[in-house]
């Protein structure tokens, strides 16, 4: 064997030139790879972060008819008690319950359909960001006072800026008309289109009263350790506080679409290793069978003289993977130094989209930064010297169907 490698080695150079182009070839292929998968990574991240941490949380708690039917009175009842026990459970970082109904803004001369929510201030300073995207003005009071905070968009809509008074007009759970006068405190914009052009938030204990639907929710959001943390953790809420009238569900069963669209990286990194790895693949049966048909008399001695087919298949497919090892060196190195620049820098695309991406109503942030995972690298590595062999296959199984005689007559 050991014949084997120091003959293929002696051969990966005899056209040193040649050698080096191919393995910088696939040393591109590895670099693009590293670099592109550390990019999508830094932007599903984000993704989940706005999309998961800040708008759905970990886990939801909610009446089971309520993301169907949006009818006031499907809420979960006794929230009081199931706050109380959900953070009494150890792996629980956060709860924050919201009320959530449809109704009129009106300012003193238009007025607009929105979406009236109800939270509690403290509570939703642990699971959402709103409070870091007041634009004008200020967040709620941690005391009800009845204030609201609206969209800057439906506040452009109505006329109204802070200090302005508003009027809401919603259906309530008694079937009667709940209507209140309510002072704009602060004007946000959080990249939610939806709550930006028709959004208002309440004090919770306001939006009771509006509503009446005195020590209910229509959701809770929860967070827990990490997302690794999530399947145990619904498992333990289930088993605590489950039951025919209240369900808890994982972010990614609470809304299936953002599921589907974080899965999403998955194909993409796969589609991307298959066309660059490709193109290598490519280049280096290029490479072995210009190398097999200089060598045809050679190889045809060395068939003539007693070496087996399997070795010349071997001899060849060793070269590839010498041509892999270096183009895993240089692809790692050139890999590195954009994953670094990706990590510390990142991309700004805010010159093409100053307000960001826009993706399901969530706008992110169009400065995106890269992360560096283990698997990435180790897969981009792997996939070279999986290629590699691969595509010396054709030439090395043609090298050994020589015949000695025919090989050692051609030119």
């Amino acid at each position: 064997m050991w014949f084997l490698w120091s003959v293929a080695w002696r051969n990966l150079w005899r056209h040193r030139r040649r050698s080096l182009i191919t393995a910088a070839a696939a040393a591109t292929a590895v670099a693009m790879v590293m670099a592109t998968m550390a990019f999508m990574d830094g932007m599903f991240t984000d993704l989940f972060e706005v999309m998961v941490e800040q708008k759905l949380g970990h886990v939801q708690v909610r009446h089971p008819d309520f993301p169907t039917r949006r009818q006031v009175w499907d809420t979960v009842t006794d929230r009081t008690d199931l706050l109380e026990r959900i953070d009494a459970m150890p792996d629980t970082v956060a709860s924050s319950p919201t009320l959530s109904s449809y109704g009129l803004l009106g300012g003193a001369s238009e007025s607009a359909g929105a979406r009236i929510v109800g939270i509690d201030p403290a509570r939703d300073r642990r699971v959402s960001p709103l409070h870091e995207r007041v634009i004008e003005g200020r967040y709620l009071s941690e005391a009800p006072a009845l204030e609201i905070l609206l969209g800057w968009s439906l506040a452009e809509d109505i006329q109204v800026g802070v200090g302005d008074e508003v009027v809401a007009v919603t259906q309530a759970s008694d079937g009667s008309v709940g209507n209140e006068l309510y002072t704009v405190v602060g004007l946000y914009r959080t990249g939610d289109e939806a709550m930006d052009n028709a959004g208002g938030y309440l004090h919770l204990a306001d939006a009771e009263d509006l509503f009446v639907l005195h020590d209910q929710a229509h959701g809770v959001t929860l967070l827990t350790d990490g997302p690794d943390a999530i399947e145990p953790f619904v498992a333990a809420v289930r088993a605590e506080v489950g039951g025919a009238d209240l369900e808890v569900l994982p972010w990614w069963e609470a809304s299936p679409q953002t599921a589907q669209l974080m899965a999403f990286r998955d194909t993409t990194a796969f589609m991307l290793l298959g066309i660059v790895f490709s193109v290598a693949a490519f280049v280096v049966v290029n490479t072995m069978l210009m190398s097999v048909f200089e060598r045809t008399r050679e190889l045809g001695l060395l068939l003539a003289i007693g070496l087996r087919p399997t070795s010349v298949v071997w001899l060849v497919v060793l070269e590839s993977l010498f041509l892999a090892a270096i183009a895993a060196v240089l692809g790692l190195a050139l890999g590195g130094v954009l994953d670094w620049y990706l990590v510390v820098h990142g991309i700004d695309f805010s010159w093409a989209v100053p307000d960001g991406f826009s993706s399901q109503g969530m706008v992110l942030d169009p400065l995106i930064m890269g992360e560096v995972n283990a698997d990435a690298v180790i897969l981009s590595v792997l996939a070279v010297f999986v290629v590699a062999p691969l595509a010396s296959l054709w030439p090395a199984i043609r090298a050994a169907r020589l015949q000695p005689v025919d090989a050692l007559r051609m030119d």
